[in-house]
């Protein structure tokens, strides 16, 4: 039980980078980066 709970939060920590990026990227393009 104990280990698919860390694979839950690595898998959760993963989404969240993820989602970040995605965040970052859409900031930079919106701003000219090239």
């Amino acid at each position: 039980l104990a280990k698919d709970v860390e694979r839950s939060i690595a898998s959760a920590e993963a989404w969240i980078m993820i989602a970040h990026i995605r965040l970052i990227t859409r900031r930079l393009a919106r701003y000219g980066y090239r």
